[in-house]
């Protein structure tokens, strides 16, 4: 059965010899796995989407999402050129993270959530690990765990203020590099407690 799909690569990995196996994150919210044939071979035409970050619109045939295989794609938005290492780590966490709290409860909002915290990675003024604790943060409170915050202020100097200033980011603020971490790691910590999983990307944040 042929179907379309738009979604964005949460993962890629190698398989058999010229084969990925990807992990994709549909706009309807859901994670599923498929095949893409030849893209590691040098002159392969689909090599460009079989990458995380990658958004795509994607054409499948198969049975099932276990035997999905890719017979086209195409890119809808250039957003897997990240070429700095704090971007891409933080874009790595927030990718991570929507295959944990999608894989089984599928969530739309978390897919269009992605799509603008990818997009103020490559091109918003904030520290990169701002967008990821919105997205974590996010996750969190569409999954049903939920809590309130006081009204946001331009200068937060503690864990809780800053999390009302990265829920919607919807203000201007400014924060230090040592309160940025400290809320990254409270809230993955938070995240990882929710939904009984480890981060591993979160290991290669500096």
């Amino acid at each position: 059965m042929n179907k379309s799909i738009t979604a964005i690569v949460l993962k890629s990995e190698d398989y058999r010899d010229f084969d990925k196996k990807l992990k994709l994150f549909t706009e309807n919210g859901e994670v599923m796995s498929v095949i893409i044939r030849g893209v590691k071979k040098s002159n392969a035409k689909l090599r460009y989407v079989a990458q995380p970050f990658s958004f795509c619109n994607f054409e499948l045939s198969g049975r099932g999402n276990s035997s999905n295989v890719v017979t086209g794609a195409t890119v809808i938005e250039d957003l897997f050129k990240i070429a700095d290492y704090n971007v891409y780590t933080a874009g790595c966490v927030m990718l991570e993270a929507a295959e944990k709290a999608c894989e089984i409860q599928p969530n739309k909002e978390l897919f269009l959530l992605l799509l603008r915290r990818i997009k103020d990675l490559l091109y918003g003024d904030y520290d990169p690990l701002i967008s990821a604790i919105s997205y974590l943060q996010n996750a969190i409170h569409k999954s049903g765990y939920s809590y309130m915050y006081d009204k946001p202020i331009s200068n937060p100097t503690s864990v809780i203020e800053l999390l009302a200033c990265t829920e919607n980011l919807s203000v201007q603020f400014t924060a230090s590099k040592e309160l940025i971490a400290k809320t990254f790691n409270k809230i993955t910590a938070r995240f990882e407690e929710k939904f009984s999983c480890i981060l591993i990307s979160k290991a290669y944040i500096i």
